[in-house]
């Protein structure tokens, strides 16, 4: 799922599918507020009217495919789950690889105002499923069918029908632009992919290992500097080959197996001391937070409402912009901030 889409036709989000053996993707247009009935509906309406229902999914553990009722239908139907390990997007790889090209391709080829993407996902789909695909050595389409669909735009013709004449050169150079952008994604994942395989570090069960924060989901939507980590957390147990199991406290909900790219051992500077943190503020939930110094700015993008931020203990090259949702234990500091800035945007 692509979230945090600027609104076009009512629409934040694209819902993306992966057939694991012909490479095939569909981009569904969808809300990042869809339900699991939602998700449901999608699936039958976009992917089960063409090609049936699949015998196992690969989910990515976000909370519209962990409901209930998504797991209920699945085993009325006969389908079983499999889940990735957390915040592991290379076991997941054929979805990533169609979402980067997506938003590579809608970066590239929308308007200024970002609000007409959705009228260019049939093209970008339709070029990623002709295009050929690094491991299978064909397109998406030719594994389903046997062949390429034609996509040719004639030369203008005799009869002038200049409305007629525009679209298909639109469509001719948005063909031409997906194209490109699906190297380029090709590209980006293959070094991105190729430096994430390098030699991994080894844990022993009973060591204290830190965690990434940036992709940990909480209680509430609690911002963690994307550069920080949470813990140290004990080593449970390995799993696997390139996982770990971790002893997380009980007001974490995520998954406790964590691929070994998101642990780290502790760390020390040149003399071997451990660094100087900003001690976090445990909310009452008992989750880590780290604290709101003071507000600098605010705006709006669509209906949301952003802060720019500065964090306490940290430089201003750390200072980020934070949806107004992730300000909830810092009312008095944004009150301050509208009474300093009284014309500055507000809820």
């Amino acid at each position: 799922m692509i979230v945090g889409l600027p609104d076009s036709d009512g629409y934040d989000a694209i819902f993306t599918v992966v057939d694991r053996f012909s490479k095939m993707v569909h981009y569904i247009p969808t809300t990042s507020k869809a339900t699991a009935i939602d998700v449901a509906n999608l699936f039958v309406n976009f992917v089960w009217k063409l090609h049936g229902l699949p015998k196992k999914t690969i989910l990515d553990r976000g909370p519209n495919f962990n409901a209930k009722f998504l797991q209920q239908l699945y085993k009325r139907l006969g389908v079983e789950p499999h889940f990735t390990t957390a915040y592991r997007p290379q076991v997941d790889g054929q979805s990533e690889r169609a979402n980067q090209f997506v938003e590579i391709y809608l970066c590239h080829y929308i308007n200024h105002n970002q609000n007409d993407w959705v009228a260019f996902l049939p093209l970008a789909e339709f070029t990623y499923n002709n295009g050929v695909h690094s491991g299978s050595k064909q397109s998406p389409f030719f594994t389903c069918y046997g062949f390429h669909p034609q996509f040719a735009v004639g030369d203008t013709s005799e009869q002038v029908v200049p409305a007629a004449d525009d679209h298909a050169n639109i469509l001719k150079k948005g063909y031409e632009e997906a194209k490109a952008a699906l190297s380029i994604a090709q590209e980006v994942y293959k070094k991105y992919y190729d430096r994430k395989r390098c030699i991994a570090p080894t844990f022993v069960v009973g060591e204290k290992v830190f965690l990434d924060a940036a992709n940990v989901r909480t209680d509430r939507p609690s911002k963690k500097l994307s550069h920080k980590r949470l813990g140290p957390y004990e080593v449970l147990e390995k799993v696997g080959r390139t996982s770990y199991k971790l002893k997380l406290p009980k007001s974490m909900k995520d998954h406790p197996t964590f691929h070994v790219s998101l642990l780290h051992g502790n760390p020390t500077d040149e003399f071997g001391r451990n660094p100087e943190q900003p001690p976090p503020v445990v909310t009452p939930q008992g989750e880590k937070e780290y604290e709101v110094q003071t507000i600098l700015n605010s705006k709006k993008k669509g209906r949301t409402l952003y802060y720019f931020v500065k964090w306490k203990g940290y430089g201003d090259e750390e200072n980020s912009w934070e949806p107004k949702v992730n300000l909830k234990n810092s009312p008095d500091l944004v009150r301050q901030f509208h009474e300093r800035h009284p014309d500055a945007p507000r809820p």
